[in-house]
């Protein structure tokens, strides 16, 4: 090959080196991180995941650094001290091992998500976006222009020149079309409040426009408001089509809380169903587990009052963090901030009640009774037994876990009560994996003006 032909592809190859190199240090992209959406059939993906594994080693050698700028340095330097010893062929062969180890490093990537693009368009998703494609991928092209020149600036002959014309057109092309998708992005259209509560905007229908409001609904770094427009709708129909497929969804990236998959229930039939399904799934499970509770606390020998009651109820609770707040509507007054280091058995302050529990978390069964005055007071049997003074605002103390609560306790409406507890640990079966009530507890709750606490039994 002439000389200067030779010098001018050498030239080529090392000012794609310095632009590969310059072009991530002088634009910092910044922080970038993704999860991805699990696409079935993504399969270049995780043959480059795999792959990244067995050359990451590489790249802590200085030559595969600076866009691999140092190694294209020292296959110029082989080249010239060969040609100067008389020995070219010597120096052709380095200089090709040493850019085709380039090349295997860098190649693989462009290739692979070639490969899934072509079969699975939405697998640009799988891969980070287009953003994430262009500083890993385009990169990869960048580093691999210079290799392409060094090898043929290092052939005998000269290389027909309409090839060489199309290998680095489709460079060029390989590595701007990454960069041109990244720097246009696509519209992100956030449709405000009354936008989404009157008329779809022009061009939108009915049922898109409904499905961009409420996928854009949720504030957060959620994914359907980081989308551009087109491949959140490209998206939904991604997630209705494995539905049909599959009658599930298989993307772990899921759930009942994403904005993307509850936007689209309305516009997949298929979806809905599964929904429906779902969720009648869950309302009989839960009935069978608050039928499983009720059924063990009432097996549980009935308290026996000595006095007749007002009121008795019993119902199961759950518990975290040694603590049970309850508060009556539109009162959070923080007693359970007033537990303390744990001594205290109860802390009340009007319209808020905190009970401090004998374990940690579990489920209560607990019983409540109400009366019109003192009642004897029961020690036998029973682990802890103290009470308090409490001030009900609203005469309507219903003792609640959040979501179980007992009846309306304060039979005399709004005024001074005197609370009383009795809490014992149950047994535990360890060895059973389903959820058991680790605690009993017996509330009475009478009129009483007397605010100091009591107990009557400490057994902490």
């Amino acid at each position: 090959m002439p000389r200067r032909l030779s010098a001018a592809l050498w030239a080529c190859a090392l000012m794609s080196a310095l632009v590969a190199f310059a072009v991530p240090a002088l634009i910092d992209p910044g922080d970038l991180s993704w999860g991805y959406f699990g696409f079935g059939g993504c399969h270049g993906a995780e043959l480059s995941g795999e792959i990244a594994r067995i050359v990451y080693p590489l790249f802590s050698v200085p030559l595969f650094w600076a866009g691999m700028l140092p190694l294209l340095g020292l296959g110029l330097l082989v080249w010239i001290a060969c040609a100067r010893w008389r020995r070219p062929g010597l120096g052709r062969w380095t200089v090709r091992a040493l850019m085709v180890s380039a090349l295997l490093v860098s190649v693989y990537q462009p290739a692979l998500f070639t490969f899934d693009l072509v079969l699975e368009p939405e697998c640009v998703h799988r891969w980070g976006g287009w953003l994430i494609v262009w500083w890993t991928v385009g990169q990869n092209v960048l580093q691999s222009v210079g290799p392409v020149f060094a090898l043929l600036a290092v052939q005998k002959r000269v290389p027909g020149l309409p090839r060489a014309l199309v290998w680095a057109a489709l460079v060029v092309v390989l590595a701007l079309t990454p960069a041109a998708d990244a720097t246009r992005g696509g519209k992100v259209t956030v449709p405000d409040w009354e936008e989404c509560h009157g008329a779809s905007r022009p061009g939108y229908s009915r049922e898109d426009w409904r499905f961009l409001c409420e996928a854009r609904g949720s504030q957060g770094d959620d994914l359907g408001a980081r989308m551009p427009d087109e491949q959140l709708f490209a998206y939904g129909r991604h997630l209705c089509r494995l539905v049909e497929r599959n009658g599930r969804l298989s993307d772990p990236r899921t759930d009942d809380e994403h904005a993307v998959v509850g936007a689209l229930s309305e516009n997949c039939p298929a979806l809905a169903r599964l929904n429906q399904r779902v969720a009648e799934e869950r309302k009989r499970e839960e009935e069978e587990y608050y039928a499983d509770r009720r059924a063990e606390c009432a097996a549980l020998p009935r308290h026996k009052p000595k006095t007749k009651p007002v009121r008795q109820a019993t119902t199961h609770m759950s518990v975290e963090f040694y603590a049970l707040d309850t508060a009556e509507e539109g009162f959070d007054g923080g007693a359970s901030e007033g537990l303390g280091s744990g001594d205290e058995v109860m802390v009340a302050v009007p319209g808020n009640l905190a009970f401090h529990t004998l374990t940690e978390m579990g489920l209560l069964c607990v019983t409540g009774e109400s009366y019109r005055r003192r009642p004897p007071v029961e020690t036998e049997g029973w682990d802890v037994v103290a009470e308090i003074g409490y001030r009900s605002p609203t005469g309507v103390l219903e003792i609640s876990d959040g979501s179980r609560a007992l009846p309306d306790l304060a039979v005399g409406g709004p005024g001074h009560y005197r609370v009383r507890v009795h809490q014992r640990e149950l047994p535990v079966d360890y060895d059973r994996e389903e959820p058991q009530a680790s605690e009993e507890w017996l509330i009475m709750v009478y009129p009483g003006r007397e605010k100091e606490p009591r107990t009557y039994v400490k057994g902490r």
